[in-house]
């Protein structure tokens, strides 16, 4: 829930809060899936059905190295990097799922690694769309990415 005018996002709760209405300016908050979701759930959130089948949620291996360089996914540093994973361990899925820690270590950066193995975790940081804004999934917090982008990268 949100409004870009405004850029305000609010969870479900948070809008009832403020009975739908945006903090700041006074005008109705657009309401989001989420809301829509809890309002027609009968179950909480984490509920899981006996006899689900398990299910693994990936972030594409361009977005994980562009995140751990502080680059665009489409530069030429993300896709010189990209290449030279795929061409050490074959398939992407080969690399989000299966390669160990130790060998995407001793072939790549160690953020680059670590973004994985969060992925891997499911150690993300989750930032809700809102009132027509993508949301986004990032790898490391703002402090983390502060550090980051003042490294010089290796490319």
């Amino acid at each position: 829930d949100g409004h870009r005018n405004c850029n305000i996002k609010l969870e479900p709760e948070e809008t009832k809060k403020y009975n739908g209405i945006c903090p700041v300016c006074g005008k109705p908050l657009t309401i989001g899936v989420l809301n829509r979701i809890e309002a027609l759930s009968d179950r909480g959130e984490g509920f899981k059905l006996e006899g689900a089948v398990p299910f693994k949620s990936l972030v594409p291996l361009e977005e994980i190295i562009a995140d751990a360089v502080s680059q665009g996914t489409g530069t030429k540093e993300v896709e010189k990097e990209y290449k030279n994973l795929i061409e050490k361990f074959g398939s992407e899925f080969n690399i989000l799922l299966e390669v160990s820690p130790g060998n995407l270590e001793g072939v790549t950066l160690p953020e680059i690694a670590e973004g994985i193995i969060r992925v891997r975790e499911g150690k993300v940081f989750k930032e809700p769309g809102y009132d027509g804004v993508y949301g986004k999934i990032r790898l490391f917090s703002q402090e983390e990415q502060k550090k980051l982008s003042k490294q010089e990268t290796l490319f």
